[in-house]
């Protein structure tokens, strides 16, 4: 069926295709949507064996699983320093919350494994000239690496890498029934060490607006810490050789690490027309805007939604925004399994009309329950997603814990597990990518001029 935002950017392709030719050849938006949408009907809810995510019974523990625990405003000093029977104690105190409450315990190694990794961490701390705070929590990240947990951070400092994006900028591609070439007409014959050229070229914009390609690698950046703002390089060179025998080196841009920390939890506004809401959290500050917001426009042909900073908070709020917007409820392709029980909701696999144009902005701050909101949104038709792969923090959830002595801050997850349908779609650490690839920070001012050119 023709949607009306169809309608009206093809209208404003054909009065573009009057003007003149372009050295870019763009497809109209409602040829992108098209293949959009068939890409995201073709996710399937998750299914089959969980198994192997079921916990072994547990015959001791010292916490219950569904315990809410208290965190002090004691501040962590890394400078402090502990006796060692202070560290025996945090050691514990940590092994004791993996292994009683956490519902991947047992898929991450179990027993053997965790048992281990503790015995390490005593040893170094007994081997330490001086035992300090900071000393603990180096051997705790060291040592329990090995849990590929996005939420799991001890003072807001990643345990485990992050699949940062990596753009290769220097020349614009399109892509032909031939392959890809040059903005400027030189075919691309291949690309060094990439057999595969529709995995490393990414649809893109370019400075202009234009609908083009790019190279992206996603490279795993170690060190990373929660709302963090480094700058990341990646060394690895493209060597593209031309079918007229050139060869050309593109190198990859620093990737940094994109977040804004709004006043206000729900800011609004609209620019050249555009209503935009953008949302640092999905909790009930600022529910009430976003509410009113969404339902004053949403029968607007083009709504953005920036959840580039948004680094997660409740699903019930990410739901409660998508019903503002579709006015329907849109469940995940994911399942939420209970690692105890085995048990998970049932789900129902529908793919939801919408006759207008919503474009969400992702980034690596992306994460956790604004994961959940993407992933409903493949649910939804006519949804564009512009900006970076996602945190990849939402195998399970975040609660929080202090180490008793050290004082050192433990987020980790709890017995619910989310399993999607698949690695290509989502993985843990790297995240969920978008539809149009961008570099975070240029996100918006991008979607926008990609509209404007269609206008």
């Amino acid at each position: 069926m023709l949607k009306k935002v169809f309608v009206w950017i093809l209208a404003a392709m054909l009065a573009l295709s009057n003007v003149g030719c372009t050295s870019v050849p763009q497809p109209t938006m409602e040829e992108v949507l098209a293949e959009v949408n068939a890409e995201h009907a073709a996710v399937e809810q998750t299914e089959g064996d969980f198994s192997q995510y079921l916990r072994k019974p547990v015959q001791k523990i010292q916490f219950d699983k569904n315990e809410n625990f208290t965190v002090t405003d004691e501040a962590f000093d890394p400078t402090k320093q502990l006796t060692i029977e202070q560290a025996k104690e945090d050691i514990d105190y940590f092994f004791n919350i993996f292994h009683d409450t956490y519902g991947l315990y047992d898929y991450f190694g179990g027993d053997e494994v965790f048992t281990k990794a503790k015995q390490a961490v005593i040893e170094e701390c007994e081997s330490a000239q001086t035992l300090t705070c900071e000393v603990l929590e180096q051997s705790l990240i060291d040592h329990f690496s090995f849990v590929k947990d996005g939420h799991f951070s001890i003072n807001q400092k990643y345990v485990s890498g992050r699949m940062c994006p990596f753009f290769y900028r220097e020349v614009s591609f399109v892509k032909t029934e031939e392959g890809y070439r040059t903005t400027d007409g030189k075919k691309v014959e291949s690309i060094e060490g990439y057999e595969n050229l529709d995995e490393l070229m990414k649809r893109s914009i370019s400075p202009e607006g234009k609908l083009v390609y790019y190279p992206v690698l996603l490279k795993e950046m170690e060190g990373i810490s929660a709302l963090d703002d480094s700058t990341y390089s990646c060394e690895e060179k493209l060597t593209v050789h031309y079918q007229d025998g050139e060869t050309q080196t593109l190198e990859a841009e620093p990737f940094t690490w994109y977040w804004e920390e709004f006043s206000q939890n729900v800011q609004t506004e609209k620019m050249n027309g555009i209503p935009i809401l953008r949302m640092n959290f999905f909790d009930q500050t600022g529910a009430q805007e976003r509410s009113d917001f969404i339902k004053e426009n949403r029968e607007e042909p083009i709504m953005i939604m920036d959840m580039r900073s948004n680094g997660g908070g409740y699903w019930l709020e990410a739901r409660d925004t998508i019903i503002d917007y579709t006015g329907k409820n849109v469940t995940t392709n994911a399942v939420e399994l209970d690692a105890w029980t085995g048990t998970c909701a049932p789900q129902q696999d529908v793919f939801l009309e919408n006759n207008n144009l919503l474009i969400v902005l992702t980034g690596k701050q992306s994460a956790s329950s604004a994961e959940q909101f993407l992933d409903a949104l493949h649910n939804v038709e006519n949804v564009l997603i512009i900006g970076e792969n996602t945190n990849g923090c939402i195998i399970s959830s975040g609660g929080q814990h202090q180490l008793p002595n050290s004082k050192a801050q433990v987020i980790l997850g709890s017995r619910y597990i989310h399993l999607f349908p698949s690695e290509e779609y989502f993985e843990e650490l790297k995240g969920m990518e978008p539809d149009i690839w961008v570099p975070a920070g240029e996100a918006e001012e991008l979607a926008v001029k990609l509209i404007e050119n269609l206008k």
